[in-house]
């Protein structure tokens, strides 16, 4: 996984390239620590370059998504696979971030 960020005022837009998988750990760790001292009003997860996730990785979307909860910032996965989508809302994150459809 590699990830690339992007800000404007009123998002940060974290763009996930490759698998995202246990193994990236470490990597989403600084993930981790942008989310806690972000400014912008929207937390932002682009998973239109991400093939495919594991359940660690879905996990450390929830980790994300709850440093983001306290800070009361707005969470969204954004161009996520139709495949990835389904996977990701049978395991329940629906009820934590808002789904937008690839462009």
């Amino acid at each position: 996984m590699r990830v690339k960020v992007k800000s404007n005022a009123q998002e940060r837009e974290f763009v996930i390239f490759g698998p995202f998988t246990a193994k990236d750990e470490d990597a989403f760790f600084d993930v981790f620590l942008q989310v806690r001292r972000q400014s912008e009003p929207q937390m932002v997860f682009n998973l239109a370059q991400c093939p495919r996730m594991d359940t660690a990785a879905m996990g450390m979307l929830l980790l994300a998504c709850q440093e983001a909860a306290k800070r009361d910032l707005s969470r969204i996965i954004r161009g996520a696979s139709d495949s990835l989508t389904k996977q990701m809302k049978a395991c329940g994150l629906e009820k934590f971030y808002f789904f937008q459809q690839r462009a």
